[in-house]
């Protein structure tokens, strides 16, 4: 009986956790298989909406990242979010393994959801994007995005993200970028999102000053 007792208590407390966080505290705006021109800084900022599933309420927020290109072949950035009720911290790095006409990188990561009402968690973010070039300046791109995510200090309440994330970019000025992305959930901890921003590159001490495509 007591064993019941302190599973029943300890299954509780999980759900309680799990509801507190909102499953919309996810990863967003991975932006193109393209990867930041080496020795160049990347500012990108977005709004972002989401889709309530299951009757919950649509939401919208902002998503930014500020990132390094560190070779022409790898990044680094790191990446917030700010949303009513929590908001995110975290980073990444980018892979590119192969470029050209059709590019083809990875990502890992991962992100804090700070949640003003309940106890925080902790995710780690994977990611994959094919990219296909239309014109120089002109790219779309696909892939699947997934994280796996569980709440501080609470045993046993980890849980899965999974998405389809498809987006375009075109390059409207030399150093400015436009992208539109949207996130197709795939599991009910995953509500679909959209999102459209700017990416605005600045070359430091070494940077490349032109586009690669």
């Amino acid at each position: 009986m007591r064993m019941q007792s302190a599973s029943a208590v300890v299954g509780a407390a999980v759900s309680l956790a799990l509801l507190a966080v909102p499953a919309r505290a996810q990863n967003f705006q991975d932006g193109s298989a393209d990867t930041i021109w080496s020795g160049n800084l990347r500012l990108m900022g977005s709004p972002v909406h989401m889709f309530g599933p299951d009757g919950r309420p649509d939401r919208t927020g902002g998503a930014f990242r500020l990132g390094y290109g560190i070779t022409d072949s790898f990044d680094v950035e790191a990446k917030t979010g700010f949303f009513d009720g929590f908001d995110l911290v975290g980073g990444d790095g980018h892979y590119r393994l192969l470029n050209g006409q059709t590019s083809l990188s990875v990502r890992a990561g991962g992100h804090e959801a700070i949640v003003r009402d309940g106890p925080n968690s902790t995710a780690l973010d994977l990611s994959a994007q094919v990219g296909q070039h239309l014109k120089r300046r002109l790219e779309i791109y696909a892939g699947p995005a997934f994280s796996w995510e569980s709440v501080n200090g609470v045993p046993n309440s980890g849980f899965t993200r999974w998405y389809v994330v498809p987006g375009v970019k075109w390059g409207f000025a030399e150093r400015l970028d436009l992208l539109v992305e949207g996130g197709v959930g795939l599991n009910d901890n995953s509500p679909s999102y959209v999102t459209a921003g700017l990416a605005l590159y600045l070359p430091v001490s070494g940077g490349a000053q032109g586009r690669r495509h």
